[in-house]
Order: structure tokens, then C-alpha cells, then sequence
């Protein structure tokens, strides 16, 4: 099928699916005492890396969420979406994962913890809960340590980033070195992997941005594909690889 009419495909099925999910929150944000921060963010990325390994070739991935201001911090609930494309998408699962979370701040920090429930709509993959934290020190190049444990498989995972933030102009960048270690919980071997990030973001108005990125990472396990047969199957395996993207990104207020 041509790129162009997997995408409208796509787009078709996530309006059934999310849009009588957005009918009925719009009642109960609405009644929220605080204000209800909104966002939704839509993109597109070369290939998908997440934690040392590859998720997907070309895909679509959609994020919608809400957070709620409280005394404390923020609740916050989000949706997230997807969707490989393109010539050999048959060699990875779809996925739609819902998660809710809180956030909050200290003197010096910034702490989350969140569960995630990871399904796999159509495919073989059964679904599975995930529990996962982080924490963000205020010092020199912002260093967030975070940490996952998936209660069904028992894979769990740690991953420290650090990297500098600036502006130029209406442009921010960032740019992130990360180290990362996960252990499955079948009993394969763990895999240990190291990247760097840099993104930019432009705003094009006063609620949406555009972002772009370029990622590179490594493996100490042949985990990300460097080849597929004449049947779109993963043929070949490199421990390394260079993923890059576009994000279109939306954020509004109740209240």
C-alpha cells in the first residue's frame, strides 16, 4: 500500500478510536477545579529506539495527554500511539499504551512516577504493566536519572541522561548523552547501550511548536536491523544506529 494511503488509513482509524475518548473527558476536565493543562503531539521518525534497541523502522507516533494542577504537584493521564509504516511495518507490533502519572518539585529536584499499561492492538505481544520513575537534579547540564520495572515480564531497566540546554533567538536546543542498562526478565542477557540526542524546537505560535531530532546509539548487543529480506523479515543485525524525526506539538489551558 503507498505511503500516502497508509497514512490516511492511520488518521482514520486513531479518529475512530480517540475521538469518542475526547467526547467523554470533556465533562470531567472541564469540572476540574484548577486549571487543566492539555497537549497532543503528532510525528514521524526514520526508524523507532527505545532503551538500546530498535521498536520500529518508519512510523507515526501520537501522544495525547492531560495534566491536572493539585497543591502538590501534577496528575497527569496520556495516551500514547505507534504506528510503524511504510515497506516493512509487518516486522513490528503496533502499540498503544495508556499511562497516568504524578509529578512534583523540591528544592533542587524534579520527581515523577507513573504506570503504564502497554498493549499491542492486533498482535501477538500480550499486554503488560509498567512502573517507572524519574528524577531530574537543577545542576550543570540538568542530569535525570530514571528507572522502569515491568510487573508482567519482570524486564526492568535504568538509563541516566545529561546535556545542555540554550536559545537562539525564538530557537531551543538540546542536546543529551545518555547510558542506559536494561535486564530482561526471562533470563536473556541484559544489554548495556550509550547515545546522543540534540533537538530543536521552533515555536510556531503561542501553543504549537515544531521539533526535529537526530539520535544515534549503541549496543553492546546486535539490536537495531541493518537488513530485511525480499518478505520485509529482519535479516541482519548491527549494534548501532541513527534514527531521526519531526514532532509537531500542540499545548492548550482549560481555565
Amino acid at each position: 500500500m503507498p505511503l500516502a494511503n497508509q497514512a490516511f488509513h492511520y488518521f482514520q482509524n486513531w479518529y475512530r478510536e480517540f475521538g469518542a475518548l475526547a467526547v467523554s473527558l470533556a465533562l470531567p476536565l472541564s469540572a476540574w477545579p484548577e486549571p487543566v493543562t492539555l497537549y497532543a503531539d503528532i510525528g514521524t521518525s526514520t526508524i523507532g529506539i527505545d532503551r538500546g534497541e530498535q521498536i520500529s523502522d518508519t512510523a507515526v507516533e501520537l501522544n495525547l495527554g492531560a495534566d491536572f494542577a493539585l497543591e502538590a504537584g501534577q496528575l497527569y493521564v496520556a495516551l500514547y500511539r505507534l504506528t510503524p509504516v511504510g515497506p516493512y511495518q509487518s516486522a513490528y507490533d503496533d502499540e498503544v499504551d495508556y499511562t497516568a502519572g504524578f509529578a512534583w518539585s523540591g528544592r533542587g529536584y524534579e520527581a515523577d512516577v507513573s504506570a503504564n499499561w502497554l498493549t499491542y492492538p492486533g498482535e501477538e505481544s500480550e499486554p503488560s504493566l509498567e512502573v517507572a520513575g524519574a528524577i531530574a537534579l537543577d545542576l550543570p547540564l540538568a542530569p535525570e536519572l530514571a528507572g522502569f520495572v515491568d510487573a508482567d515480564t519482570n524486564d526492568r531497566g535504568l538509563e541516566l541522561t545529561a546535556g545542555p540546554h540554550w536559545q537562539a533567538g525564538n530557537w531551543e536546543f538540546d542536546l543529551r548523552g545518555r547510558v542506559g542498562l536494561v535486564e530482561p526478565g526471562g533470563g536473556g542477557a541484559s544489554r548495556s547501550y550509550a547515545g546522543i540526542e540534540g533537538a530543536a524546537l521552533y515555536p510556531l505560535s503561542r501553543t504549537v511548536l515544531l521539533g526535529t531530532y537526530i539520535r544515534a546509539e549503541w549496543a553492546d548487543q546486535d539490536s537495531f536491523v541493518r537488513r530485511y529480506d525480499n518478505a520485509g523479515a529482519s535479516s541482519a543485525f548491527a549494534s548501532q544506529s541513527v534514527a531521526a524525526g519531526i514532532v509537531l506539538a500542540w499545548t492548550g489551558q482549560l481555565k
